[in-house]
């Protein structure tokens, strides 16, 4: 019995340790009216099998559950998805190496994918570490970046940590710090 507490206690201390390192920001595009937004649709690279780039990490598991997190977050706040004249692209990768992206004060960013969202304003670089996951939603009118959240940390010493619980909690961390939803207007 005292064995069984110990190990439970372990598995508890250990958790928590491992949510502490979990870093999450976001950013909304200043003077955006987010009640006009009541839909969305996936950005094209991530219905594509693999992400083309150096840092991307290329494992469908793992994109499908860091697809199905973040479509329950945007589905739980009222979002619906449509092909259909969508109000917003959802995007995300997943980073596995250190880099610097290029993003832009205030307006969008185009290093997602070429022809998707135009940039604009002044660049800024963003460090971007090795367990990233990054989610950006754009206005599919102005294509721009209008909210962009990420979370770093979700790291093991096999490289990322790939436990379903360990990706939905990252994303809900990322959606914590999104206060809009399409249901409310």
């Amino acid at each position: 019995m005292k064995r069984l507490f110990f190990v439970a206690a372990l598995a508890l201390a250990t958790g928590l340790t491992q949510a502490q390192n979990v870093t999450v920001n976001s950013e909304a595009k200043p003077n955006t009216d987010f009640s006009k937004y009541k839909s969305y649709v996936w950005a094209s690279q991530v219905d594509n099998k693999l992400d083309p780039g150096l840092y991307f990490l290329n494992d469908l598991v793992l994109k499908k559950q860091v697809r199905d997190a973040v479509g329950f977050a945007m589905d739980g706040r009222g979002y619906k998805f449509t092909r259909q004249n969508p109000d917003l692209i959802a995007n995300f990768r997943v980073f596995d190496k250190p880099a610097t992206i290029k993003g832009y004060t205030n307006t969008g960013s185009d290093y997602f994918s070429a022809g998707e969202v135009q940039s604009l304003g002044d660049e800024q670089d963003i460090k971007v570490q090795p367990g990233t996951i990054l989610v950006n939603l754009v206005d599919t009118k102005t294509d721009q970046v209008v909210w962009t959240g990420l979370a770093s940390g979700l790291t093991s010493d096999n490289g990322f940590n790939r436990q379903q619980g360990k990706i939905r909690e990252a994303v809900n961390l990322i959606f914590n710090q999104y206060p809009y939803r399409a249901d409310k207007y």
